[in-house]
């Protein structure tokens, strides 16, 4: 590398450090030089670049969510900071670690409001683990190590800072090694809150699980499946989450919980206590009121483990409340729990005895829909929404990889989340923060991340498609095998049933009828957008050629090139209802399970 080093190389000796491969950005004056040092080879970094600073931010979150390593976003000054807010949310929620590099004005100018420059750390700051702006070319070492630091522990947050520009290209006055500080944090609880914790989950009459994103970030599958079947309880996950933190194919499993607060209630039901386990999101709702009580039944004893203190007893008193590491915790509350006088193995085996009895019913119900499904359909028929997955996880036993989905298509995710095969947590993609327009920008950076190990999948509702089709400029451009099932009912169907449920709960409904709810004309064809960017893509209306027209999408990624299939589904009721997932809710005496499953495509208000 040539002399004299700059404050930009300082910025990439770190990058480097951390096995960062790529930054996603939109060039800006500003960060020019970032930009230009993508393009020494002793870097070791390729530029990445997207067509809007939201679309750089989700390509980052999704490389670090796939990779393991933090992603990096470049965004300029001021409409960069602001155009990031959704993915960066997103983040935050998710608990993914992006480093946000924000080119700023010239450090001399800003006392003079100039141009397109503000206090940006302000404007992201609430959704970072640590924001700054840098005030001096030395003090860029020192910055870049405390954020990967950050980073690098639990919680697992985006870091935001903000360089004027000038430093970037100012020589620093010494020069060291990139040095990250790697924390050790998988700590075991404390002995005490085991003890605690196993003595109250050993008495409970009648346990239930609720995952979080805290299970699948430790990779504890197979803890909490010992701990199901020992205690012989169901399983919940949190709504919305963004991994799979249970095994779908076990009967314990029950779905997510519902978006609203009546429907959690009715899931709840009949528990004496629920060990909430690396749960990230409490309150995932749209609809509340404090006189029917918490979202988790007040009469509930409530345990809790996490990793990350702000976590535990959050919304509501926690009887227990353990921190430490979820996977090296677990093992310990198991055998405490087994070898626990209070623990009535008799009632344990009563319950899983019911539990699979139920989950081996619901396992024939899907296989009936699917092969319900594959048979023909009537020339008139439309193509029902859940559909697509079911299709879709018969396509799966017939591919030479594993797959990994984007879901962001909420009226069908449950049947996403139980039909499809998940071989690890990170199968599965979603966010938690429930801002939309996430799923393509994403899918550039954990097609990048994964590479030709998986096929990646992009099941998307067409309301969040239009966020950002412009996503699939860089898809094309950088030739991502990736293919997009655009599921178009035109029409914001998630919201319209949220719309009824508001009526339901509150007696308000809009003056007149909610027009601006459907997408109307003109109509999306995304198949054309697609083709604007070079993309191949095909419609398909008709439920007997929607799996010709999937398996030809694979065959075209198979060939390293991207393909994109709008999917015109069903706008109204469909003949065909969806399985229902949660099968210990579908036993309650007075469920309307119609009701439920409406509850199910209900996605971010």
């Amino acid at each position: 590398m040539n002399s004299p080093r700059l404050g930009r190389d300082v910025v990439f000796d770190y990058l480097r450090d951390a096995g960062v491969e790529y930054v996603f950005g939109v060039p800006g004056t500003q960060e020019i030089p970032l930009i230009d040092a993508t393009t020494i080879p002793e870097n070791g970094v390729d530029y990445v670049p997207c067509l809007h600073e939201n679309i750089a931010m989700g390509a980052a979150l999704g490389y670090a969510r796939a990779s393991g390593r933090p992603g990096v976003a470049l965004v300029h000054v001021t409409p960069g900071a602001a155009n990031i807010i959704g993915n960066l949310f997103n983040a935050y929620t998710s608990n993914i670690p992006v480093l946000v590099l924000c080119g700023q004005q010239h450090s001399d100018l800003l006392i003079q409001e100039p141009l397109l420059g503000s206090d940006l750390v302000r404007t992201a700051g609430q959704y970072a683990k640590w924001a700054h702006e840098v005030r001096d070319v030395d003090e860029i070492a020192l910055v870049m190590q405390r954020a990967f630091k950050e980073l690098l522990t639990p919680p697992f947050r985006p870091v935001f800072l903000s360089i004027p520009w000038d430093f970037l290209i100012e020589e620093p006055t010494l020069w060291e090694p990139a040095r990250t500080t790697r924390v050790a944090h998988a700590v075991t609880a404390d002995p005490a809150g085991v003890a605690a914790a196993v003595d109250t989950l050993a008495k409970a009459a009648n346990p239930v699980l609720l995952v979080g994103d805290g299970v699948g970030e430790a990779g504890a599958w197979p803890e909490i499946e010992k701990l199901a079947n020992l205690l012989g309880a169901a399983v919940y996950s949190e709504f919305q989450a963004s991994r799979m933190n249970y095994p779908n194919d076990l009967p314990h499993w029950q779905g997510e919980l519902l978006p609203i607060q009546d429907g959690i209630h009715m899931q709840l039901q009949g528990f004496d206590t629920i060990f909430l386990i690396g749960v990230n999101s409490h309150a995932q709702i749209s609809i509340f009121r404090w006189d029917k009580g918490p979202i988790i039944p007040a009469e509930l004893i409530q345990v809790a483990l996490h990793n990350d203190p702000w976590q535990i007893g959050k919304n509501y008193f926690a009887e227990v409340g353990v921190l430490g590491d979820i996977k090296k915790t677990l093992p310990l509350i198991i055998s405490g729990i087994a070898a626990s006088k209070s623990f009535d193995k008799t009632s344990s085996a009563a319950r899983n005895d019911k539990i699979l009895r139920l989950g081996a019913r619901r396992d024939e119900s899907f296989s009936a829909e699917s092969e319900k499904l594959q048979k023909a359909a009537a020339p008139d028929a439309s193509i029902p929404g859940h559909q697509i997955p079911l299709v879709l996880a018969e396509i799966q036993k017939t591919l030479d990889k594993p797959i990994t989905v984007l879901n962001e298509a909420f009226s069908i995710g449950s049947v996403i989340q139980k039909s499809i095969h998940w071989d690890a947590p990170d199968a599965y993609f979603c966010t938690s923060g429930g801002s939309l327009g996430f799923s393509l920008p994403a899918s550039i950076g954990i097609s990048l991340a994964v590479r030709e190990q998986r096929y990646i999948v992009n099941i998307v509702g067409d309301g969040s498609a239009l966020f950002h089709p412009n996503s699939w400029w860089t898809v094309s451009n950088l030739h991502l095998p990736v293919l997009y099932l655009v599921v178009n009912d035109a029409q914001y169907k998630s919201l319209m049933i949220g719309l009824g449920l508001i009526e339901r709960t509150y007696g308000w409904k809009p003056t007149n009828p909610p027009w601006y709810l459907s997408l109307g004309e003109p109509a999306q064809d995304f198949a054309a957008i697609a083709k604007t960017y070079a993309i191949d893509s095909d419609v398909v209306s008709d439920p007997n050629k929607l799996r010709k027209a999937i398996e030809r999408g694979f065959k075209v990624i198979a060939k390293g090139k991207p393909f994109v299939l709008d999917i015109r589904t069903d706008s109204g009721t469909p003949a065909a209802k969806a399985p229902t997932v949660d099968v210990l809710l579908a036993e309650k005496p007075g469920v309307d399970l119609d009701l439920i499953e409406k509850l199910r495509e209900i996605g971010p208000p």
